[in-house]
């Protein structure tokens, strides 16, 4: 009978353990990148879905902002007939901290064109455009 050292050496406990304790690491850090991952996904998607819902209220507000001014033109005409529109500034503080906004209103005949722009200070503002005939 023939004496192999190495296969001493291969099953002996220490060299196992040592063999076990890379395997755990490698599972350990697959784990952990997985995670990592899964994690950053998450974060992506909540600052998009974040960002998709800011935009949506600054739409909403702009909305708001272009019938407002179609109400204060019927009012305004309907008290000075010569009356032919005016260009409003909301100041940031008005509406958000630091948005601004800016409404035209244009009468031409008995037409009313009004231009609601929001947030106005950014690099692309919403914008809203409505057209109504003001009633004599």
């Amino acid at each position: 009978m023939k004496f192999d050292a190495s296969s001493i050496i291969s099953t002996h406990p220490v060299h196992v353990a040592a063999q076990r304790r890379g395997a755990a690491s490698i599972v350990v850090i697959a784990v952990l990148v997985i995670l990592a991952g899964i994690m950053a996904q998450q974060v992506r998607r909540v600052l998009m879905e974040r960002r998709q819902m800011r935009n949506e209220v600054a739409y909403l507000q702009t909305e708001k902002l272009a019938d407002a001014g179609l109400l204060l033109a019927q009012k305004s005409k309907s008290k000075d007939p010569a009356w032919l529109g005016l260009t409003w500034n909301l100041p940031p503080g008005s509406i958000h901290q630091t948005n601004s906004a800016e409404v035209v209103i244009t009468v031409q005949d008995d037409s009313c064109t009004v231009v609601a722009r929001y947030p106005a200070n950014a690099e692309i503002p919403f914008q809203v455009t409505r057209t109504r005939k003001l009633a004599p």
